[in-house]
């Protein structure tokens, strides 16, 4: 049976189900007196957020639940709303930069390029401004 929508005189709203369009509407359950069917609520289907971001989505091998083909089909499907909402909405865009580690120390803070190059500047090493990098997301609970 589908729901309808009622209202009375002294302000009471509600939905009951009813048999069909042209049963007789029902009296108010507050004060007794006859409703008139109101217009229809808009049934809201669907999300009404946009996609998660990019940056929520794995950067590596143990963020994809090791290899996972589940976990790697919905991360591709959510990948791929994102870069379609994007393409849609072009203001809501997010900036991506060039990753240079993503793995182990850098799974959860992956190592830019810009990063790697600012550490890098003073001793225009990248081994040992990568290792840096390394220790800076040492965490206490990390040997």
């Amino acid at each position: 049976m589908p729901m309808y929508d009622y209202a009375c005189s002294c302000g009471t709203r509600f939905e009951v189900r009813m048999a069909s369009w042209s049963s007789p509407a029902p009296e108010c359950p507050d004060c007794g007196a006859i409703t008139a069917r109101r217009p229809p609520s808009p049934a809201m289907h669907g999300r009404a957020a946009p996609p998660p971001p990019m940056t929520s989505a794995p950067r590596s091998w143990e963020g994809l639940n090791r290899g996972d083909r589940d976990t790697v089909t919905h991360w591709r499907r959510t990948v791929e709303e994102r870069r379609d909402f994007e393409d849609r909405h072009p203001e809501h865009r997010q900036r991506r930069e060039a990753v240079a580690a993503h793995e182990g120390r850098f799974e959860h803070n992956p190592l830019t390029y810009r990063e790697l190059a600012a550490r890098a500047a003073t001793t225009g090493d990248a081994n040992r401004a990568a290792t840096e990098a390394s220790q800076a997301r040492r965490t206490p609970d990390t040997p």
